[in-house]
């Protein structure tokens, strides 16, 4: 992998760019923006130098030219303009799933840190996420002994239903 520092002038957003273009004010914007400003610029561009189109990273260059940079270093390939194309849908279209059980972990592990840095995801998010997995207070698991009858359970109180065809019978009744 090849690293460089270029000016940013060199850089042009590839016009073909199929994801939407964010724009300062939107959710996603501004939580990028705050990611960049919490951990810095630690994500390389990925560059085309027979083209100067960029590949990849078109919102994080939006935002790191809107924070002033001048210089960004980038992530450098030599690819034909087709192979560009498909290099830009690939690493827009690829992105992982979570495991919801560790994402929650991880968020009750940092919930309490000095550190007050954005993690990309809103607190609502973290709250919903926390509550799956975490135990339910008495109020929510509470349940109720009651006295039941036992003739309401018995046998003949219950028809069988067939589930291939949803025919109703009667156990006790011997097949003709």
């Amino acid at each position: 992998m090849k690293i460089i520092s270029i000016p940013v002038e060199k850089i042009n957003p590839a016009p073909y760019n199929p994801r939407l273009d964010l724009q300062p004010g939107d959710e996603e914007f501004e939580k990028l923006a705050r990611s960049i400003k919490d951990f810095g610029y630690i994500d390389p561009l990925i560059w085309n130098e027979r083209t100067g189109n960029l590949i990849s990273g078109h919102q994080r260059f939006k935002i790191l030219l809107a924070q002033g940079y001048t210089e960004l270093e980038v992530s450098v390939v030599d690819f034909s303009e087709e192979k560009e194309k498909f290099a830009n849908l690939a690493l827009n279209k690829v992105s992982g799933n979570w495991d919801d059980e560790k994402l929650a972990s991880l968020f009750m592990e940092l919930e309490h840190s000095d550190l007050n840095l954005g993690s990309g995801f809103d607190q609502n998010e973290i709250d919903l996420l926390i509550k799956q997995f975490t135990d339910q207070d008495d109020e929510m698991t509470e349940f109720f002994n009651q006295e039941l009858s036992l003739e309401t359970f018995a046998e003949e109180n219950f028809a069988c239903k067939c589930p291939k065809c949803g025919f109703l019978f009667d156990p006790k009744e011997k097949p003709q």
